[in-house]
């Protein structure tokens, strides 16, 4: 991993961190590209407000959420990161009320850096495990 790339992943890291772990969705301001976009296929506000909707909405919903890294590779401007998530159903996730449920997913995140800032990010999360799991949507049993 070449220097640039080491600092990337410390950039995501520290994101993840701050955002995910800590709960602190305004906290990040600091690690982002002013020209920053998402790539969410629900519509949302562009830009960090649209990315800072979706933490709020998840902390919202799993208020203990924890994050653990499962890999991060660093490559050339890319990072990413594969992680287990774990938290308890408190909150409406997507017009499901509270199940009080500890819920487990998974998710893949790229993010694309820019002069050491996250200019540009896309995921792929389990969604239909999480929605399965609080009820929302038949588990085949």
């Amino acid at each position: 991993m070449g220097t640039s790339e080491a600092s990337n992943a410390r950039a995501v890291r520290e994101f993840t961190r701050i955002f995910k772990n800590e709960h602190n969705v305004d906290g990040v301001d600091h690690l982002f590209d002013p020209e920053f976009r998402h790539h969410f296929r629900i519509p949302l506000p562009p830009g960090l407000d649209g990315f800072k909707a979706i933490g709020r909405a998840m902390n919202g919903a799993f208020p203990d959420v924890r994050v653990t890294e499962t890999d991060l590779i660093a490559a050339g401007d890319r990072v990413v990161e594969r992680s287990d998530v774990v938290g308890t159903h408190k909150g409406d996730m997507m017009g499901v009320p509270p199940t009080g449920k500890t819920v487990r997913w998974s998710e893949i995140h790229i993010y694309r850096l820019a002069a050491g800032k996250i200019a540009e990010h896309w995921v792929e999360l389990a969604m239909l495990e999480i929605m399965q799991q609080i009820g929302a949507v038949p588990s085949r049993s």
